[in-house]
């Protein structure tokens, strides 16, 4: 890691995220992202793309991602943009997606797990699991599980995970049992906890996994972060949930935009100035982790019983949907 002490900041939380990489060159760079055809992840596919980067775009709308890929090739004619088609609400469209872009050969410089849902209409995904759980944590889990190798063998390499400052409303306590903090973080059922904390328990595990990354990937040449967008980002995120929308929409003068809620993921994503300062939490361009739960986000035997649990849970699943669609594919 670096040197703390002869750093200076350059960004803020009002910072756009283009200005982020002014003057880098990512060229022969590739860029794997998933949710970009809203919020922050336009932006961050965007800034990316317009820096010479290979963005390959993993969403479930397939014309929403074209209309980007298309918007972008308007502002940078040889921009270079792939799109697969990945529903993180199935893990079968998830493994589809994984396996269809390991065919292609293509290294993974960057892997950016950006999609995230918040107050679902739908409580439960495809495949039985409180949603939150499902698509924020173990969907992108498995893409981490199937990526992994090739992020290795592209080094040096990062991992981002984008979480949220909400994680510390998790409700989990460091004097619980690890049992009963697993069972907190993995609900089985959508009406254990109310949406915001069925959230902050997915960003928590996104957390605790991107720190167990660091840990494990970091002298492989992986270097892992975990971002916090900002507070009130003006995002879609909030889409199913009419009541926060709302809430959304008054507070918009003392929010961020999508450029500046974009520009962490895409200072640590791309800038080299930071491609050695791995395991940390991430706040406006800034890695001081005023607001990181250490309690429980740092705890190592948590971060490696949650790895344990979300393997597997992956295995039985996909067990389960092989033996299926035996019968039904």
């Amino acid at each position: 890691m670096s040197d703390d002490s002869i750093r200076t900041r350059k960004f803020n939380g009002r910072t756009n995220a283009p200005v982020t990489i002014k003057g880098v060159n990512l060229a022969g760079k590739t860029f794997v992202i998933t949710g970009t055809t809203s919020g922050i992840g336009i932006e961050t596919a965007r800034s990316l793309a317009l820096n010479g980067a290979h963005v390959v775009m993993l969403n479930r709308n397939l014309v929403e991602s074209e209309k980007l890929k298309k918007k972008i090739i308007e502002e940078m004619y040889d921009a270079e943009i792939d799109i697969i088609e990945c529903d993180l609400n199935s893990l079968r469209s998830v493994k589809k997606a994984a396996d269809e872009f390991i065919e292609k050969n293509w290294p993974i410089h960057c892997l950016i797990l950006n999609a995230g849902v918040f107050g679902t209409a739908s409580k439960t995904t495809v495949d039985g699991l409180e949603s939150h759980f499902g698509i924020n944590h173990l969907a992108h889990f498995l893409l981490i599980r199937e990526f992994l190798p090739i992020v290795r063998n592209s080094n040096p390499s990062r991992i981002i995970l984008v979480s949220s400052s909400v994680h510390a409303n998790c409700g989990v306590s460091p004097s619980m049992s690890i049992e009963d903090k697993i069972k907190i973080l993995c609900p089985e059922s959508p009406l254990d906890a109310s949406w915001f904390r069925l959230y902050a328990r997915s960003k928590m595990c996104n957390m605790l996994t991107a720190f167990k990354l660091h840990r494990d990937e970091y002298l492989n040449g992986i270097s892992t972060y975990s971002v916090h967008p900002g507070n009130g980002v003006r995002t879609n995120i909030l889409r199913d949930s009419w009541l926060v929308s709302i809430a959304s929409f008054l507070s918009t003068p003392f929010t961020k935009n999508i450029s500046q809620g974009a520009s962490t993921t895409v200072y640590c994503a791309g800038h080299p100035e930071v491609a050695n300062i791995s395991g940390k939490y991430w706040e406006s361009n800034w890695d001081d982790e005023k607001n990181l739960y250490k309690e429980v986000a740092r705890d190592e035997k948590l971060q490696n019983e949650l790895w344990k649990h979300s393997e597997k849970l992956l295995d039985n699943l996909l067990e389960d949907r092989k033996n299926s669609c035996l019968f039904e594919c």
